[in-house]
């Protein structure tokens, strides 16, 4: 009987799991790639453990996920490579522990302890952390496919054991990948004794978050799209934003960005005042 089932789990599910860990694997890693900044820009964690595990999730994600947007089948891929780690398989896991390596070794060479001259490779690396940082919280909106997801399978015990806890894991790494970018730039305002502009500071990302929710989820466009076609950007952006619409939406998106932030910090922060 727990054969059959499994069986029936498996028929039901590879489906579903073939068609989403792809996009799941690329969105967390276009989540991930404003918090490493952050290591960088802002605040380093104490622990390597963390900045190497945030590493290990990146490297494996973006490889993920630019393998199945390279041919489309990464179901067979990721049963291949179960089966053997050679040919050419070995040179996308090359390419994964490479990413990761290079990122520890620049995690070893930097100082523990952020300089305060800001220099133009600090002002690009800003730029690219504000333009990628709507990614993270973007994945909220990815619930519409948890319920699609939910739908197509009839198994309750699939749902609860597989599907709720990719889907789990994969939103909690988008919304604190958010969190915790936010709260390493508090931890550098505190340290360069700018405290007192840490809540506009916070608003303002909120709201530059909501916006660019709002730009990928409808206007369909990517954060490398100021880059790859800018004038076709700026053409089209103003009509996108333009209506009562897209003013509703980003309202409510900020809205609930705040709220969210707001009792995700208080939650963090709480257990450390209280240990202090």
């Amino acid at each position: 009987m727990i054969l059959a089932q499994a069986l029936g789990w498996k028929e039901e599910l590879i489906p579903v799991i073939a068609g989403d860990v792809g996009r799941i694997a690329w969105n967390s890693c276009l989540a991930l790639i404003p918090l490493t900044l952050s290591f960088f820009l802002f605040n380093k964690p104490k622990s390597r453990w963390i900045t190497w595990s945030v590493y290990l999730v990146l490297g494996l994600s973006c490889i993920v996920g630019l393998k199945k947007y390279s041919n489309g089948d990464l179901l067979q891929s990721l049963i291949r490579i179960l089966q053997s780690l050679w040919g050419v398989r070995a040179i996308f896991i090359g390419i994964a522990v490479s990413l990761i390596a290079i990122l520890i070794m620049i995690d070893l060479r930097s100082k523990s302890k952020h300089q305060n001259s800001r220099s133009i490779a600090w002002w690009l690396g800003l730029l690219v952390f504000v333009v990628f940082l709507p990614n993270a919280p973007y994945i909220l909106t990815d619930i519409i496919h948890f319920y699609r997801a939910v739908k197509s399978i009839n198994s309750v015990w699939g749902i609860t054991l597989v599907i709720v806890p990719i889907y789990a894991a994969f939103i909690g790494i988008g919304w604190f990948s958010y969190v915790f970018s936010l709260l390493n730039i508090d931890k550098y305002l505190i340290r360069n004794q700018l405290a007192r502009h840490i809540v506009a500071v916070e608003l303002i990302l909120h709201l530059l978050a909501a916006i660019g929710i709002f730009i990928g989820r409808f206007a369909r466009f990517n954060s490398w799209t100021i880059i790859t076609a800018p004038r076709e950007f700026l053409r089209v952006l103003p009509q996108e934003l333009m209506g009562k619409f897209p003013l509703v939406v980003i309202l409510l998106t900020f809205l609930i960005i705040l709220i969210l932030y707001s009792l995700s910090k208080f939650a963090i922060e709480r257990p450390i005042s209280n240990q202090a």
